[in-house]
């Protein structure tokens, strides 16, 4: 009975094994009907699934950036500030503006330390401008035989420039001499103060002239003005500028033959000088004193010259120039008296 049961138990088992080899046997036999996938790269999937391709990662470009060697130099280089320091730490650094109401903020100290721990001198600053500028100027002529003839013209300029200050003077005395006769004998001097306001092309002045003339009816008149000037054009290379007035000028005969008196006038004037190159320029001044009592009376003094630098070294200057003044009222003498000159003149 045991050696029976063993044999019905093994027998059921023996044929479901037979059973399911002949079920398989005909799938395997026949060959695959649908699409074949290909197998991964890394081998085919254990259940049959077909799998995805890898992503591909984009590529990381590494910057070509040299950093910087915080061992110091190499050993075959020089130790001093340009092998520690190649390049300044800030090649451009920031600017902060200042609030409104203030000074700007000074320049960043752009200057390199030096290996011992100590800056470099400080270059040397430009010396200021000069307070006073002026000049000389000397012309003669003559001659000395059948006829004796001299001219003689001398003259000096003077300008004292602050922020809030101009001040300008200009003398100059002419004489002529022929056969032993005075022909000509004048002398002018302008003498203006400016109160400069900063920003603003306004400005006050007051003014004094002082003409001396042998040959006029009053040969002496000295006047004074007050006024405001008007600077239309201030460049390095072109001044514009002018002026009105009013004042009075006290008429005097040194002779004692006509009685001394007191004009009313106002003026009107300007200034324009240009300069072409270093070494050539022109300048020029214009002022009318028109009558204040008598309407139609006047005075005008023009005076306009071209500089040539003949030495920059020594302020030698050539100029050529012409004087005018004008009197409607002169007395015996004639309305218009032109002059012309050239000059040598000494700059400082």
């Amino acid at each position: 009975m045991p050696a029976g049961r063993t044999r019905r138990a093994v027998l059921p088992r023996a044929g479901l094994a037979v059973l399911l080899a002949a079920l398989a046997g005909p799938a395997a036999a026949d060959p695959p009907t649908g699409p074949t996938v290909p197998p991964s790269p890394k081998g085919p999937d254990p259940y049959g699934w077909p799998l995805p391709a890898p992503a591909k990662l984009p590529e990381a470009k590494v910057p070509d950036a040299k950093l910087p060697d915080y061992f110091g130099p190499a050993t075959n280089l020089p130790f001093n500030e340009k092998s520690l320091f190649p390049t300044p730490a800030l090649p451009n650094p920031p600017t902060t503006q200042a609030p409104p109401g203030l000074p700007p903020l000074p320049p960043p100290d752009r200057r390199v330390m030096i290996p011992d721990g100590s800056y470099p001198p400080d270059p040397p600053s430009p010396p200021p401008p000069p307070l006073w500028k002026g000049g000389v100027e000397l012309g003669v002529n003559g001659s000395q035989g059948n006829s004796d003839v001299l001219s003689l013209r001398l003259g000096a300029n003077a300008d004292r420039r602050t922020e809030r200050n101009l001040f300008h003077m200009d003398l100059l005395y002419t004489l002529s001499r022929q056969d032993g006769m005075t022909r000509q004998d004048q002398a002018l001097l302008n003498l203006r103060d400016e109160l400069l306001f900063p920003g603003n092309p306004y400005s006050l002045f007051s003014a004094t002239q002082v003409e001396y003339d042998q040959f006029r009816a009053y040969d002496l008149q000295v006047g004074s003005y007050l006024g405001v000037a008007y600077r239309w054009v201030k460049t390095d290379a072109t001044l514009f500028k002018t002026r009105v007035g009013a004042g009075a000028v006290r008429q005097m005969d040194l002779s004692g033959t006509a009685p001394s008196r007191w004009v009313p006038e106002a003026v009107v004037g300007g200034d324009w000088n240009h300069r072409f190159t270093d070494r050539q320029g022109f300048v020029s001044s214009l002022d009318v004193f028109p009558n204040l009592s008598q309407i139609g009376q006047f005075r005008v003094r023009a005076r306009a010259g071209y500089e040539i630098v003949l030495a920059p070294e020594y302020g030698m200057v050539l100029r050529l120039g012409v004087q005018d003044r004008y009197d409607s009222s002169p007395g015996p003498a004639k309305r218009n008296d032109v002059n012309y000159f050239t000059t040598l003149l000494f700059k400082f």
